[in-house]
């Protein structure tokens, strides 16, 4: 029977295995790789979300240029098991190798906990790690980095060491005296002292071997040699191996002595391990969301397929993502079932094949090269007929096969099962194909299944053009090149172009004619029509994409005109603003000298009638201008909000600040004169335009204070690691116009490496600043691509 399993056929008919092999090379260690080979689509959509959504904060973290430290460890699981065993002992080897993964464990439990906000689904796997800092402890002081015993592990082990550092010293230099003197008989192969078994020994010739007293250990392979310890050191050589031995003994405590501290934390272990293959499963799972441009679409249980600019995943590990022609596609709304036709080797099974991979990547939580508009139901099964199983033993026909699988999918199939047929109806009579090939696809529409199928038969595209729940779509065809396009287009059927495509590859013409007399006028009229139909619908979607792009660049005009006038509008706003706050300036002063006139007639006794009609006349005045001064759109209102200004001419000693940049602050050192004032913002002085500064003024206990700069100078550096790119792009704003008023000729950019997203985003940036000489990477003692140097105008 064929295999009716929900997934596994349908993975390795669309080869779902390629996919997982690309993701898998991005993984970090051997337990990544073997959480993302074990990856199967999930029927639960709460699964499917959670996992699409753990990828996605991994991709965020990554596109901030913020990369979890993901350490790759070694295999340590035989050594955990061991370790379970009560009793037992693991070498220093592997306890180094289990350091290594609590040390991992430890900074990626911090990483995400102090990311939780921004990850937290991240955080809440991370937190289930091993954290043990007193084990670390215990054995980081036993073994060393090459995976040794320390000498400092007891005190008993270090001196059993140099005891026996001590004794190997003097049997060497007893050895030497001996065969100084040996050697000066001829008595030896070569001069030097070997080791055998652990003991020093002499190269002795095979002739004189009774000239020396001692133990024979071996003879060489040329039966020349033998090699003999001297009876004189045969005690030394003896305490050193006791030493040996000692000393392999307290080795042997301390190990058991350490996976006896190991042994609870044997079990969580295991477990923090599979934790650790699921993140790093999900880091490779966003590292190939990255390398092809892939989307995290939207999933839901029953609602439709959509498929928005999609490209076949395949083909994209395979060539250049704008080299993969997209695919737009939906099902669900109103039909459920979509006959593809079309021209041979035109893309129907590719465009077929791609949904259904599609499918099964979202469901396995891995992102899909398609835009973020595209959508997703969650089926509980995706059944496929694909291909020739014909079999020789089974004694099965091409038709055989199909049906067989027909059946079982047939039976299997629900409103939550996703099914693909490539070629339905073929491999028998062509009537009696069709007529079962519309049976199928209206059973399994009736059962409200999502139908992707693909044929050549005439009958079946009008089946479906008259059931309401049935859409025909068709691959496009170019009547000029007689070459597929592989765009998909929805709505209509498409001719199989056989005649067209027989004829560029260079059949006779006689045969094509004969063909077509045979075939009828009826079926020749359906193909004409059909392909007038496609090349009709060819021609409208050029004119319709000329339209869309006229129109964008209609929207475009005039949103740049809107801006433009907004603009002017409110330039000329602040003009007459300050133009009717100097005035107000002027009648506050003339104000202050009728005040004083005032006075001075009240005290000699003038007629208060003549100070009450003084008093009108400049009330009058004051209203007039008041009624004449427009009020400030928010835009004012938020830069006196930023920076009070001063209403009257600019003079010396007044403190200003930018008109663009309110947050700044400078003296005038000297009279305005042509429209230009010296102004010291800080350490650095300029020749600015009158017109691009404005009067401040700050209170302080009811009096105007003048304020220049903060004595404090930025720093020549600004670090945006860890930022995402419009908040690191704000800050580098900020930043930049602060140092360029400081005067700073060269400041460097810290954006860290990553995957060089925030780098591109800093120098896309830098690009439009007026103010920016230069800019390059850093060199190798600068910080290399992790960091630009920018150079600044004068």
């Amino acid at each position: 029977m064929p295999d009716t399993h929900p997934y596994r056929d349908a993975a390795a008919k669309l080869e779902l295995d390629l996919i997982l092999q690309k993701i898998a090379a991005g993984a970090r260690t051997v337990y990544g790789r073997e959480a993302v080979a074990a990856l199967e689509p999930s029927p639960i959509p709460a699964e499917v979300y959670d996992e699409l959504e753990r990828v996605r904060e991994y991709r965020a973290l990554l596109d901030a240029d913020d990369p979890p430290p993901l350490a790759e460890i070694e295999d340590c699981r035989a050594a955990l098991h061991r370790a379970g065993i009560p009793g037992s002992s693991i070498p220093s080897q592997d306890l180094r190798q289990i350091l290594q993964a609590l040390t991992a464990f430890r900074e990626l439990n911090i990483f995400q906990t102090r990311r939780a906000e921004r990850a937290p689904m991240l955080a809440a796997l991370a937190a289930q790690l091993v954290v043990d800092k007193v084990l670390e402890f215990h054995i980081d002081r036993v073994v060393d980095e090459e995976g040794g015993v320390k000498d400092t592990a007891s005190k008993e082990l270090r001196q059993l060491r140099r005891d026996i550092i001590d004794k190997t010293g003097q049997l060497r230099r007893r050895m030497e005296v001996i065969l100084k003197r040996v050697s000066e008989d001829e008595l030896v192969q070569e001069e030097l002292v070997t080791l055998r078994d652990g003991r020093m020994v002499l190269p002795v010739k095979l002739e004189h071997k009774r000239q020396v007293q001692g133990f024979i250990h071996s003879t060489s392979a040329t039966g020349q040699t033998v090699y003999i310890e001297p009876t004189e050191t045969l005690d030394l050589n003896n305490e050193i191996r006791d030493l040996q031995f000692a000393e392999q003994r307290e080795v042997a405590k301390i190990l058991t002595e350490l996976t006896d501290r190991l042994r609870p934390q044997s079990s969580p272990m295991l477990d923090a391990l599979v934790i650790f293959g699921q993140l790093d499963a999900i880091n490779a799972r966003a590292r190939y969301a990255i390398a092809v441009q892939a989307s995290f679409p939207s999933v839901s249980p029953g609602g439709p397929l959509v498929v928005s600019r999609g490209r076949h995943p395949i083909l994209m590990l395979h060539k250049k993502h704008d080299a993969v022609v997209p695919l737009d596609l939906e099902l669900g709304h109103e039909a459920t079932t979509l006959l593809i036709t079309g021209p041979n080797a035109g893309g129907k099974s590719v465009a077929m094949k791609a949904v259904g991979l599609f499918a099964l990547m979202v469901q396995c939580g891995i992102p899909v090269p398609c835009d973020e508009t595209s959508a997703f139901p969650v089926y509980s099964g995706v059944y496929v007929d694909i291909g020739d199983e014909q079999s020789v033993e089974n004694d099965l026909s091409t038709f055989s096969s199909h049906v067989r699988r027909l059946a079982a999918i047939t039976a299997a199939a629900d409103a939550r099962s996703l099914v693909l047929i490539d070629e339905i109806g073929t491999g028998t009579d062509p009537a009696e194909g069709s007529a079962l090939g519309a049976a199928i696809l209206e059973a399994l529409t009736a059962r409200g299944a999502h139908v992707i199928a693909t044929t050549h038969h005439g009958m079946l595209k009008a089946f479906a053009h008259e059931h309401p729940r049935m859409v025909n779509g068709a691959m496009e065809f170019d009547m000029q090149s007689l070459e597929p396009t592989y765009r998909f287009h929805a709505g209509l059927p498409g001719s199989s172009y056989a005649f067209e495509i027989t004829r560029r590859h260079g059949m006779e013409p006689r045969i094509i004619e004969r063909a077509r007399e045979l075939l009828g006028t009826r079926g020749d009229a359906l193909e004409h029509l059909l392909g007038a139909v496609e090349k009709k619908s060819q021609e409208l979607h050029e004119h319709l994409r000329a339209a869309r792009s006229a129109e964008q660049k209609y929207e475009a005009l005039l949103t740049e005109y809107q801006d433009k006038v907004a603009s002017l509008k409110a330039e000329a706003r602040r003009v007459k603003q300050a133009a009717l706050e100097e005035a107000e300036t002027l009648l506050e002063d003339a104000n202050a000298a009728i005040e004083s006139a005032v006075r001075d007639i009240r005290e000699s006794q003038a007629e208060k009638e003549t100070v009450r009609q003084a008093r009108e006349r400049v009330a009058t005045f004051r209203e007039r201008v008041a009624a004449e001064k427009p009020a400030p759109d928010p835009q004012q209102k938020q830069e006196k909000s930023a920076a009070p200004q001063r209403a009257g001419v600019i003079q010396m000693g007044d403190t200003v600040a930018m008109r663009d940049n309110p947050s700044s602050r400078g003296t005038v050192l000297d009279r305005p004169k042509d429209g230009y004032a010296t102004v010291a913002f800080g350490m650095m002085k300029m020749r600015v335009e009158l017109r691009s500064l404005v009067a401040v003024e700050e209170k302080k206990g009811g009096e105007r204070v003048a304020t220049a700069m903060p004595e404090s100078r930025p720093r020549n550096e600004i670090d945006l690691r860890g930022q995402y790119g419009d908040d690191a792009v704000r800050a580098l704003d900020t930043y930049l116009y602060e140092a360029y008023s400081a005067g700073f000729k060269r400041v460097d950019i810290i954006h860290g490496k990553g995957t060089g997203a925030l780098r591109k985003r800093v120098h896309d940036y830098l690009k439009d600043l007026p103010f920016v000489a230069d800019y390059r990477l850093g060199e190798w003692n600068e910080g290399s691509t992790g960091v630009t140097v920018v150079f600044l105008k004068d």
